[in-house]
């Protein structure tokens, strides 16, 4: 038998897996890795998923929280798992922010895990105390340019989407402000509320209920449109900050050895999932908008991402223990 026919055979024996797979696929319950503590949008939306997916799949959908050292744990543990479609990791920004930030990972964002698509886009707002005498991102920026180095910024953590975009922001403004992180939105939103810093930079959903009554001014959304839980506050385009425009988003992937035609089945039933009209409204009510694709989409979307906050963190010089 010559190399070449070997070859072949092997190829086509490895097809003939792939596709046998994807017939039979699932055949036992999948499990969802969200790394991420109970409770927050990972944990939310990988539940209310995971529950309409499963109907379709024919399958069980345990969700399984693995949080902890900034959903690295998470990560690592899914990259372990065998390429078969009955694990999915469950991503937000941090996934393919942390090769940038730290050292010494197990797993590479975009080598060792393949795209099923993206789950949902959320607004992310600048916000800052009353008894700040500003009443837009223009007058911010003024007012830190007067005060360099005096104005910190809250967000839900170090190496976080909302640290990057505020880092962004940084720089593009030519301002100094100084990065306040905080265990998560409700502490950052906590200390802001309570005068103990004077800005905060977290999902707009979040912002929403303080702008409301009084207790925060909103000054700015990332999003390209003004978003619905926040309709009078203008976009960071039209305060004229085009450049620090973006979401945060979240979407499912799989190990790298995942067969084609499994994502493909996942996707289908992800799609679904998201057009489910009970989903939409209970997604809109946490503040978030569904946005299905496909695999190819939010392969894009995590490579151009990537490029994008690793110039960032190279840039501002960002690092995390």
């Amino acid at each position: 038998m010559t190399a070449r026919i070997a070859t072949a055979l092997l190829v086509s024996l490895a097809t003939f897996t792939a596709v046998v797979q994807a017939q039979t696929f699932p055949t036992k319950p999948l499990h969802i890795i969200v790394p991420f503590p109970p409770g927050g949008a990972a944990d939310v939306t990988s539940r209310l998923l995971g529950e309409h997916m499963s109907k379709g799949l024919g399958q069980p959908v345990i969700v399984e929280n693995h949080p902890g050292a900034g959903a690295v744990i998470g990560y690592e543990l899914a990259a372990r798992a065998p390429g078969d479609g009955h694990t999915l990791l469950v991503v937000f920004p941090s996934f393919i922010i942390q090769p940038a930030v730290r050292q010494g990972l197990k797993f590479d964002p975009l080598k060792d895990f393949k795209a099923v698509g993206q789950t949902i886009a959320l607004p992310m707002a600048f916000a800052v105390n009353p008894s700040v005498p500003a009443h837009s991102l223009q007058e911010l920026v003024a007012l830190a340019r007067a005060k360099p180095g005096t104005i910190a910024y809250g967000t839900p953590g170090p190496g976080t989407t909302h640290h990057i975009i505020g880092e962004l922001f940084r720089l593009t403004a030519h301002i100094d402000i100084v990065h306040a992180p905080f265990q998560g939105e409700v502490p950052a939103l906590t200390a802001a509320v309570g005068g103990h810093i004077p800005m905060v930079f977290v999902n707009a959903s979040a912002v929403a209920p303080f702008a409301k009554d009084g207790r925060m001014r909103a000054l700015a959304v990332t999003t390209q449109a003004r978003t619905e839980v926040l309709p009078d506050v203008p976009t960071v385009r039209e305060a004229g900050f085009p450049e620090i425009e973006s979401t945060n988003w979240s979407g499912f992937v799989v190990p790298a050895a995942t067969p084609p035609a499994v994502i493909a089945r996942l996707n289908h039933e992800l799609v679904a999932a998201l057009g489910n009209v009970a989903i939409w409204e209970k997604f809109r009510s946490y503040g978030m908008t569904a946005a299905p694709g496909t695999p190819e989409q939010f392969t894009a979307l995590l490579q151009s991402e990537s490029v994008r906050y690793a110039r960032v963190v190279r840039e501002a010089g960002i690092k995390v223990d």
